[in-house]
Parts: C-alpha cells; structure tokens; sequence
C-alpha cells in the first residue's frame, strides 16, 4: 500500500534532481530548487503523474476505477503543462521585457519565465516516470 505514495514521490524527486542536473544552470541543485522550480527537461509532474497512474494499474488493476481516475488525472496534468502553465511562461517573457524598460533598476520585480513544458519534455517525463515505476515495482517485488 505504501507503494501507491512512495514509488511517485520517489520517481518525482529522481525526475526533478536528474532536470536539476542537466539544465545547465550553476549551483541549482539546492532544496529550494528542487521544490519550486518549474519548467524544463524532463518534466516532473508527468513523470509523477504517469508513475501514479502506472503504480495505481500494477496494484488495483488497469481495468480498475481507481486507474481510471488516476489516468483522467495525469491527463489533466499533462494538458495543464503543455497548454495553460506554458502559456503563462510566455506571457513572463513579455512581462519581464517591459518590466526591464520600465523598471531597470527593480530586477526583483521579474517574474519566472520557465513555467510550463513542451510536448517533448512532458514525453520525457511520461517515459521517465513509466519506466522508474516499473523499475521501483521490480524491485519491492524482489526484496
């Protein structure tokens, strides 16, 4: 049972530590990044949602009423990642643009431009987190 919270968050925080890592961006790799930071490859919330749907299919069953509103779930997280929060990225970019011309010496008034994914980084995630399940599940399994 404790599989269904542990394997997510676990694939989760792989997911965010292996996009921490690889982003390029010096000395990200803090708590404080690795709780709050949104946006770039692979994205997180896919690999959790797609670890929680797969846990939720190995133990309850796929035909199961549980998978199903575990899959509904991802979906909607997947459809908020490429389409609302990615928006909202975009909109950042120009918010900051003007907030640079008309506030130059206020750069704390910038907001966060890397909030929502694309399609491949959301694939990713989705990949990940299938294959991290599955990997974690094996291995409960074994032990």
């Amino acid at each position: 049972m404790f599989s269904l919270l542990i394997i997510p968050v676990a694939v989760a925080l792989i997911t965010q530590i292996i996009k921490l890592i690889t982003d390029g961006i010096p000395n990200n790799l803090t708590w404080q990044h690795l709780l709050s930071d949104y946006g770039g490859m692979p994205s997180s919330h896919s690999a959790l949602a797609a670890s929680l749907a797969t846990i939720v299919g190995l133990e309850a069953g796929w035909d199961s009423a549980s998978f199903a509103v575990a899959f509904i779930l991802m979906i909607f997280i997947i459809r908020d990642a490429v389409g609302f929060r990615r928006e909202i990225g975009k909109n950042a970019v120009l918010t900051n643009m003007l907030a640079k011309e008309m506030f130059p010496k206020n750069p704390e008034i910038l907001v966060h431009e890397r909030i929502g994914h694309t399609a491949p980084q959301v694939i990713a995630g989705l990949i990940l987190g299938v294959i991290l399940t599955y990997l974690f599940y094996w291995i409960m399994m074994v032990v």
